[in-house]
């Protein structure tokens, strides 16, 4: 379907919005960013590589099986430099955003509806820093894989009989776990809605397919975890407090992947109130119960999940921890291609339907004054740790560094000193000369 007269204004506006967001985020992000505490703290460990027994590195619960060699890789070719990871992030957020679009146009086949989850996805103040840290990839790795899946169950939907896409879904599905924690648990979502015939109670080749991919998650992670077991490793922890788990779900989710995507400023009564205005209007839409199909459901279903996933090792943090930056990046798009498939089957029209495509565009300028809000504090340790950094690369051999703990702004904490970053630098000599 092509874009009707009166909806070409709408879509114009929204791609210029779009394609200016992109530009901006990288264009703010090599002036104000730089590594961020986690980026050092990555680099420093793949800087002083193990060898291919390096993958197995357990980071808390993720698995970064997919991320290690790509780390591995930027570092032995930019070394300290922070333009190419941040083009590279770039890239990622736009691969992202035009799987977004495809998916949805496969369901919707409008441009229309299939450029309103792109809209709501191309800049939101909740998790921009995705793209500004280094450690954003496992997030982009993650979602990528992740809609790539629902790509190819889409087209098993379509073509059956296609028997190369099963084995293409079995290595896509696994691979959103094998990139960061929250993919452990990704195939049995689209499992529970496309893999089971609820009807005649049995499981159709997509499902057998995606338990198949959930079973090697899980040998996988028990075979790399081993008796190394801590708080956010043992999954004999996980459990211990539902109520705690329940609490984390739906603080982090009411938050973050909903209530900052309709006010992304930092105004907590304001985003509620949005919320349950928002939730009330659903609720009193007669139709809504004869739109919902298994494609809505499946949003609903990976924005739960994926949160659960995220809680259940890490409620102990506390439940301001549900409300951490970039956490809403990888169930904000199935979530958002929901809406705009309920939207595109709702068929509204008149001031209604010019009222919801001004609320995706508007979405778009009010996201980057939460940005503004929420940046102008956040982008000063990035700041001093580019100075820092700086400072220790014009070490020059025969100097004398006393090897303290790095600064706060890196590292809260006194745990690393000066000699777990210097790998990180490149140099052929040794400057700690005072400890010797």
């Amino acid at each position: 379907m092509g874009i009707a007269k009166k909806d070409l204004l709408y879509v114009v506006i929204g791609w210029v919005l779009t394609i200016f967001s992109v530009v901006m985020l990288y264009r703010q992000g090599v002036t104000r960013s730089f590594f961020h505490q986690d980026d050092v703290i990555e680099l420093s460990v793949i800087a002083d590589w193990k060898g291919w027994s390096t993958l197995g590195h357990m980071n808390n619960e993720h698995l970064n099986i997919t991320f290690w060699p790509l780390l591995r890789t930027q570092w032995i070719l930019f070394g300290i430099n922070y333009l190419p990871y941040l083009t590279l992030n770039i890239f990622f957020h736009l691969v992202v955003l035009v799987l977004i679009f495809l998916t949805t146009y496969r369901l919707t086949e409008s441009v229309l509806w299939s450029s309103i989850p792109v809209w709501g996805m191309v800049i939101n103040s909740n998790w921009f820093t995705v793209v500004w840290w280094i450690t954003g990839q496992m997030f982009f790795l993650t979602t990528i894989f992740a809609l790539i899946t629902y790509c190819v169950i889409l087209k098993i939907r379509d073509k059956p009989k296609t028997t190369w896409l099963y084995p293409l879904l079995y290595i896509v599905s696994v691979l959103p776990g094998l990139s960061w924690g929250i993919g452990l648990s990704w195939p049995t979502w689209p499992l529970l809605i496309f893999g089971i015939n609820y009807i005649n109670r049995r499981v159709n080749k997509i499902g057998s397919v995606l338990i198949a991919a959930q079973l090697t998650l899980i040998v996988i992670y028990v075979s790399l975890v081993g008796s190394n077991l801590g708080v956010h490793t043992d999954p004999k922890t996980w459990f211990s407090n539902p109520l705690a788990i329940i609490s984390f779900v739906v603080v982090g989710i009411s938050n973050t992947v909903v209530g900052r995507w309709l006010w992304p400023p930092e105004n907590l009564e304001v985003r509620v109130l949005f919320l349950l205005i928002m939730l009330t209007l659903f609720v009193i839409s007669k139709p809504w119960r004869k739109i919902m199909d298994r494609n809505i459901i499946f949003g609903l279903m990976v924005t739960i999940g994926s949160f659960t996933t995220f809680a259940i090792p890490r409620w102990r943090f506390g439940i301001g921890h549900a409300m951490a930056n970039y956490y809403a990046y990888f169930p904000l798009p199935f979530l958002l291609i929901a809406v705009a498939v309920f939207l595109s089957k709702y068929n509204c029209s008149g001031w209604r339907r010019a009222l919801l495509l001004s609320i995706f565009l508007i979405h778009i300028p009010l996201s980057w004054i939460g940005f503004e809000s929420w940046a102008r504090d956040w982008v000063v340790r990035p700041q001093q740790t580019r100075a820092y950094f700086q400072e220790i690369d014009s070490t020059l051999p025969g100097s004398c560094l006393n090897n303290r703990y790095l600064p706060e702004f890196i590292v809260p904490q006194n745990i690393w000193r000066i000699d777990f970053l210097w790998p990180v630098f490149k140099k052929d000599f040794d400057p700690f000369c005072i400890d010797k």
